[in-house]
């Protein structure tokens, strides 16, 4: 790689002080908890197989261990089960492909530097965020390649430095540098610029790359399937070149067998795990059935300018990037499909994920993977403004300047708890804007504050009232027999339980049983529905253990979850989990709504 010869070069210097402010600050902000929450389900797949030679997951004892000495999660849903209810990975492999050579170095190293080789010590976290940054590198080196080849090298120049400076891939290649999105940035650069090479020779050896690249892509994160449509609607602009497109790739039998058979080792790994595990070569590991894919409800308005997340109001920069198809439209037509339609089938599929501010990233993070393709948008744009009257230059570049600030500025906002990644409301916002601290009042315009632990603590009740709708309660005595394993007390859609973000949940009862108890005498299940699957779930046990015959008091609060669809149902139950007889009387259900909330 021949970028840093000759530093006359102005898009390498520029890629250069660019990626040197990646390196440095990243290398600054190493801890000690690097593998953490998503990144340690990815991870699983190294410590599990090659520290505690276990690649099936079969026993998670360690991990629990390991979670409650260094608090890594909230809690362990990176581990899914089979239908047996046996454990296995809930992510995919993708990202432990990536993260193996730095896991390596440092599992050989880790002994001789003085530290454990139990996955997890320093030198882990070093390696892995050496590595990511490595991946950050050969993405922005791609990303400089694809761009000189439409674009001068100020042209190239400028749109490097707006991309690291002016955009949330600041973040996401730095303090998040092994997430996903820097992996995939890196692979969808690899394709686009091998996808160039393709269309310029038709050579079969770039069609290999390519396969590659997406196949390892589906590894990641399936959902990245629009980069598939790069190749195919390059260099097209009618519908007979994307048919002769279409029969380069597969016209050739022999070739297409053996791009499959790439795909298929490439993915085999994977196949064959889910095959062992659950006796099916595709599984959906993904069993959280409060978040998901759901393709014909997108948020597109919270995706692109809400408070919590929203894109262009985080990045103001990239609206010059989506002015910019009209340029790529006008002056590179040939690559316009390409570009639009990945783009769009990327949106919709981002903005229909249920949790569509995707956890706690800075703006909306899964769309720094389409980057690459609105880097080139940005390019036609900036070329355009360059050639265009003095007043609209002035202008774009006073806009620039003012978003790469704001960029910069909320991204310190963030990293200090001004800027809150999970609960910024319109007010909060405003009240917070470009300030460096906030006050306890400015904090409580946010958001319900949700604890990731699973604590349920209902501290504020002054901010609550109690809704006279949804509340009753029942004086009569009930018996529950051996034979009677669910007992319904409360079932209701989310829109007629309440309008608003979240509700707290009370119930009150008291309970009896006459029999020697050998464990908790019942649960009583609070949570939501979807599609018949459960979510933001607790099971609260009972206290009686012995044989008693005296009235107990049962006492538990409950808030709702984030929801997934309002059509989602609210169920409150007994759960006779040991087939015991008991008696339950004065049942209080009592739903406290906030004074004040955003309703959905």
């Amino acid at each position: 790689m021949g970028i840093f010869r000759s530093l006359s070069s102005k898009s390498a210097l520029a890629l250069l002080i660019g990626y040197v402010f990646l390196f440095s600050f990243r290398l600054a902000h190493v801890n000690e908890k690097e593998i953490s929450w998503d990144n340690l389900g990815y991870y699983l797949y190294l410590s599990s197989t090659f520290v505690h030679d276990d690649p099936l997951l079969a026993d998670i004892s360690w991990l629990k261990e390991l979670n409650e000495k260094k608090q890594l999660a909230g809690t362990l849903y990176m581990v899914s089960s089979n239908d047996q209810g046996e454990p296995m990975y809930f992510f995919l492999m993708g990202m432990s492909v990536f993260y193996a050579p730095s896991f390596f170095i440092a599992h050989s190293l880790a002994p001789s530097l003085g530290y454990e080789a139990n996955g997890f010590s320093w030198p882990y976290q070093y390696a892995l965020v050496l590595g990511g940054l490595l991946y950050t590198l050969i993405g922005l080196i791609f990303l400089r390649k694809i761009l000189l080849r439409f674009f001068s090298e100020n042209v190239t120049s400028i749109v490097l430095l707006l991309l690291v400076f002016g955009t949330n891939s600041v973040h996401h290649l730095t303090l998040d540098n092994l997430g996903t999105v820097n992996v995939i940035f890196m692979l969808n650069t690899l394709i686009i610029w091998h996808t160039i090479n393709w269309h310029r020779e038709y050579s079969k050896k770039y069609l290999f790359y390519i396969t590659v690249f997406l196949s390892l892509l589906a590894l990641v994160k399936p959902s990245e399937v629009a980069s598939a449509f790069i190749p195919l609607l390059w260099n097209a602009t009618s519908w007979s070149d994307i048919k002769k497109n279409f029969f380069r790739i597969v016209g050739d039998l022999k070739t297409l067998v053996v791009l499959l058979l790439v795909a298929g080792a490439i993915l085999s790994p994977q196949l064959i795990y889910w095959y062992i595990k659950t006796g099916s070569l595709v599984y959906d590991s993904y069993k959280n059935p409060g978040v998901g894919l759901d393709i014909f409800s997108p948020h597109i308005s919270e995706t692109l300018i809400s408070y919590r997340k929203g894109w262009l109001l985080y990045t103001p920069l990239m609206i010059l990037s989506l002015i910019g198809f009209y340029f790529i439209y006008k002056n590179y037509k040939r690559i316009f499909i390409a570009c639009l339609a990945y783009f769009l089938i990327s949106f919709w599929i981002i903005s229909s994920w249920s949790e569509w501010w995707y956890g706690a990233g800075f703006s909306n993070r899964p769309l720094i993977a389409t980057y690459p393709i609105l880097a080139l948008c940005l390019g036609a744009f900036i070329s355009y403004v360059g050639k265009a009257p003095f007043y609209l230059r002035t202008l774009v570049g006073v806009f620039s300047v003012f978003a790469i600030f704001l960029n910069q500025f909320q991204w310190w906002q963030l990293r200090h708890y001004i800027l809150d990644p999970y609960r910024t409301t319109k007010e909060y916002y405003w009240a917070s804007f470009l300030k460096t601290e906030v006050s306890e009042e400015d904090r409580k315009l946010k958001r319900v504050f949700r604890d990731f632990s699973g604590a349920q603590s209902f501290e504020n009740r002054q901010n609550y009232i109690v809704s006279e709708q949804s509340s009753f309660s029942d004086q009569g005595i009930k018996k529950i027999d051996s034979e009677e394993t669910f007992t319904s007390i409360y079932e209701s859609t989310y829109e007629e339980l309440l309008q608003k973000d979240h509700a707290w949940i009370e119930l009150k009862m008291e309970y009896r049983s006459r029999q020697q108890v050998d464990s908790s005498l019942f649960y009583v299940v609070m949570a939501m529905h979807h599609d018949g699957g459960a979510y933001g779930y607790y099971a609260f046990p009972s206290t009686l253990s012995v044989k008693d015959s005296s009235w107990h008091q049962f006492s538990e609060v409950y808030m709702t979850p984030e929801i997934r669809s309002t059509e989602d149902v609210y169920k409150t139950y007994v759960w006779n989990r040991y087939g015991a007889d008991f008696e339950i009387r004065n049942l209080e259900f009592t739903l406290y709504e906030p004074k004040k909330g955003d309703p959905y």
